[in-house]
């Protein structure tokens, strides 16, 4: 029983470590104002029988500012949401409500996935990525 939870945890800090690396690929230098906010957009993540799809929110995010990274079981988003150009010449905010900022999202997906075949539209704010599941990858596993 041991081995398998030290099985785990090598599992687990892999993960972490092909994160990291996808992070330091995403490294990227934004103005000191936006790096120091962060935000966290509502994600949704479902399924049918052949395919996974995956709905991001992000409402005023240039295609230009946001950055995808695909595998088969884990998606890295990360992207910056710049305040109105109009926002930066020195207006009083007497109401201050949308967040800006840089974000960044690391989701695990719930089965393998065939990555020839991810499709990504970025339409009205919400980042839609479609998912083929990958049936080879799926196996039933019996209880001994």
């Amino acid at each position: 029983m041991n081995e398998n939870r030290e099985s785990f945890k090598n599992i687990i800090k892999f993960f972490d470590d092909v994160a990291s690396l996808v992070d330091d690929i995403f490294e990227t230098d934004y103005d000191s104002q936006i790096a120091t906010s962060y935000f966290d957009p509502p994600t949704d993540l479902f399924e049918t029988d052949t395919k996974l799809f995956m709905i991001v929110e992000i409402p005023g995010v240039n295609k230009d500012d946001l950055h995808i990274a695909i595998g088969p079981t884990m998606v890295l988003i990360q992207g910056v949401k710049r305040p109105h150009d109009r926002m930066r010449q020195g207006a009083s905010f007497y109401k201050l409500e949308i967040s800006y900022g840089v974000f960044r999202k690391r989701i695990y997906l719930p089965s393998r996935v065939k990555l020839n075949t991810v499709q990504v539209s970025l339409h009205n704010g919400l980042l839609t990525v479609e998912f083929t599941k990958d049936k080879k990858a799926m196996r039933l596993i019996e209880i001994a």
